[in-house]
């Protein structure tokens, strides 16, 4: 959605100047030899890949972000003083591309020629959640090698790629299996339950996206979530309390009715 939005944005506009306000999450190269490199080019295609943003540029040259948590991406008409939580600044004609990360978690790279060999946990991932090519049985097949709690899986970007951990709690509410349930447990009609929610749920929350403008997206307003961040709040589907468990930073939540 983001992707999409910036792509509308930015394609063809020619990228005037590039500061980097924050070198702690640039990985691979100096700040310099960052800002000359994108600083003249023109903007190509936005693309998402599984967490990561993909901002493509003339000449076989993309700048590379990985969020993680807290980064985000606006537009801004005029320059302001860059702020603690600011990363960096593309300023082209008339606008300017502002990324932001207040917990400066974020990683960005500048790839050339589609080496991705120093990104990341980019290579050996596993394929897009909504990758018309993941059929059931596909699907099933990917599971089949897997271990651990179903929500665990989920998230991993080595089984699919594009799940966090707020939509594996929507994901897993739709399918009607807890988040810790282990994955050697679900049946045959859970694991066909699971892969359907997966799709639809996020065929749904992309189409739900999709409507709102670039501001709204990036302060991730999750209106249109079920049960992730509503612990002790009522499940929509049954009028049931919905539970919440927190470990390791991440918040897990679901509806112990709806859920089995």
């Amino acid at each position: 959605m983001i992707a999409s939005r910036l792509t509308s944005l930015l394609q063809g506009k020619t990228i005037q100047k590039a500061v980097i306000n924050n070198h702690l999450v640039l990985h691979g190269i100096e700040v310099k030899h960052f800002e000359d490199e994108v600083t003249g080019k023109v903007y190509g295609a936005v693309r998402a890949d599984g967490k990561f943003l993909l901002i493509s540029l003339e000449n076989d040259c993309e700048i590379v972000v990985n969020p993680m948590l807290a980064g985000r991406f606006r537009l801004m008409e005029r320059p302001k003083r860059p702020s603690k939580t600011d990363i960096f600044h593309l300023h082209s004609e008339n606008q300017i591309l502002r990324y932001t990360d207040r917990k400066q978690m974020s990683r960005v790279y500048l790839v050339q020629g589609g080496d991705y060999s120093r990104v990341a946990e980019f290579n050996g991932r596993g394929p897009s959640a909504l990758d018309p090519e993941l059929k059931l049985t596909e699907f099933k097949r990917h599971l089949r090698s897997r271990r651990g709690q179903i929500k665990n899986i989920l998230r991993n970007q080595k089984f699919v790629k594009g799940i966090g951990n707020a939509y594996a709690d929507e994901i897993l509410l739709y399918a009607g299996i807890l988040p810790f349930r282990r994955k050697s447990s679900l049946s045959n009609e859970e694991v066909e339950q699971l892969y359907n929610a997966m799709r639809n749920v996020l065929m749904k929350f992309k189409g739900v996206l999709e409507k709102r403008p670039l501001d709204e997206i990036a302060l991730e307003k999750r209106d249109f979530m079920m049960v992730h961040n509503r612990g002790g709040g009522v499940c929509p589907l049954c009028g049931g309390r919905i539970s919440e468990v927190k470990a390791n930073r991440f918040k897990t939540n679901y509806c112990q009715t709806c859920q089995k």
